[in-house]
């Protein structure tokens, strides 16, 4: 019986007849590009590019299963998640001509049964010792050496930076410097999967409602107003359908967060923050992020801007990246130490911001918004300071994207690319190019 991970195999390798390949409603096939594999929830494959009949090229999600009958078996037909799937591809399909979406689309069938180069026996084989095709980028590493393809890097992460210094200089024309370096941060701290909410959070408590409370010094007051804004108070939860863990709610630190919340007559936020904490790990989870945004704001007395300039001017440029990482970096005491969530404790105290996430807000954040005050203010020293910590800063945690685009330019190669610039250049690169399969419009084509 063949299993849905070999039948990816197959998709991703292209192990089929490529030349009459035909959906269920009677469309010819073309794959231009099966998609990058998704390692977190949603569609199998993303950004593929495929032709369908004698339309133009079609850019989106294709979801994988052995029987057509598992799409709607598995829920897609319910899950927004799923209606960016241009394709449903299985190996045997039950009579359906097309899976229907949540928005009321509908993904063609195509079943690969039939068209399969091999025995399944033999494409299990295949598959083991298959191995990513050589593309012009690896060859690039091949013929000319790690060095100019180190520069090459280097330059594509000095464009993704200037591009997000254009958009802070976009922002900064509209709103005061402090409100955009705030909401910048939020949006930092939200990871991949809560950037909207929590930027969507700081609109909604901007700095000139918190500074009222951090100079009382009322950080419990703080934490509930911003959990209680998000919606993330226990007794919010438990109005909309909670979880599992509604018992494990009722403790002291929730009752006097609510208590508190309560007092301060703020009105109940009118549109729900859309917080995921599926397949978020616990430390990343948006009620303990929020905590270290209360920690932050509290402990720079809630001049975030004000703080950076400081530790920025004050600090030689070697010592510089080290100062703006101390000021991120936060541990909790009490409560927040061993709790990821209400009702959901650690195993052993555990940091609010680490050092990965500090190095992360430093590079995507800190320095791109500097670099775009500074032209503002006409301080050039801080122009040149901003893109060179961003030029030596060491390299930030790998992400799907980084290890994707690594493996297929650098195979195992570490020696290249290890710098943060480097590895924002394949994330620039990945999106101008890979996304678009435009390998002849690469620097590394």
């Amino acid at each position: 019986m063949i299993r849905e991970n070999l039948l990816s195999q197959i998709w991703k390798h292209r192990l089929v007849r490529q030349n009459a390949l035909m959906t269920a409603d009677g469309k010819r096939v073309e794959v231009l590009f099966p998609g990058r594999a998704n390692s977190d929830s949603g569609p199998d494959f993303c950004d593929a590019m495929v032709i369908l009949g004698d339309g133009g090229v079609l850019k989106g999600d294709v979801e994988v299963h052995v029987c057509s009958r598992d799409w709607q078996a598995h829920g897609h037909h319910k899950d927004v998640s799923y209606n960016g799937v241009v394709l449903h591809v299985v190996m045997w399909n039950d009579g359906r001509e097309v899976s229907m979406l949540q928005s009321g689309g509908k993904a063609p069938i195509l079943e690969l049964a039939s068209y399969l180069s091999q025995s399944i026996e033999e494409l299990q084989q295949s598959v083991e010792v298959s191995v990513m095709p050589s593309m012009p980028c690896r060859q690039r590493l091949d013929k000319h050496g790690g060095d100019e393809v180190d520069g090459l890097l280097r330059k594509a992460g000095e464009e993704r930076f200037h591009s997000k210094v254009a958009r802070f200089r976009a922002k900064l024309a509209c709103y005061e410097p402090e409100t955009v370096f705030y909401e910048g941060t939020m949006r930092a701290l939200g990871y991949a999967k809560n950037k909207g909410p929590f930027e969507e959070l700081a609109k909604l408590l901007p700095l000139a409602i918190l500074r009222p409370l951090v100079a009382r010094g009322a950080l419990l007051d703080l934490q509930a107003l911003m959990l209680g804004k998000a919606g993330l108070l226990p007794a919010q939860r438990r109005e909309r359908g909670g979880s599992r863990r509604l018992s494990e709610w009722d403790e002291p630190e929730a009752e006097r967060l609510q208590q508190v919340w309560r007092s301060l007559g703020i009105e109940e936020t009118r549109h729900l923050l859309d917080w995921r904490f599926f397949r978020v790990r616990p430390d990343n989870f948006p009620t303990r992020r929020i905590v270290a945004a209360s920690y932050l704001v509290s402990l720079c007395r809630g001049d975030l801007l004000g703080d950076a300039l400081t530790r920025v001017s004050q600090s030689p440029v070697a010592k510089v990246q080290k100062e703006m990482e101390k000021g991120l970096m936060l541990r909790a005491g009490g409560y927040w130490a061993y709790h990821y969530d209400f009702g959901f404790e650690t195993r052993c105290s555990t940091g609010l911001i680490g050092r990965g996430r500090a190095r992360e807000i430093v590079v995507n954040v800190f320095l791109p918004f500097l670099y775009a005050w500074a032209e503002r203010q006409s301080q050039p020293w801080l122009k040149e300071k901003a893109i060179q910590i961003y030029r030596d800063h060491p390299p930030l945690a790998e992400n799907w994207i980084t290890r994707y685009v690594r493996r297929q330019v650098l195979g195992e190669d570490r020696c290249v690319g290890a710098s943060a610039c480097c590895q924002q250049g394949l994330i620039h690169l990945y999106e101008a190019f890979c996304v678009d399969q435009r390998c002849h419009c690469c620097p590394l084509g």
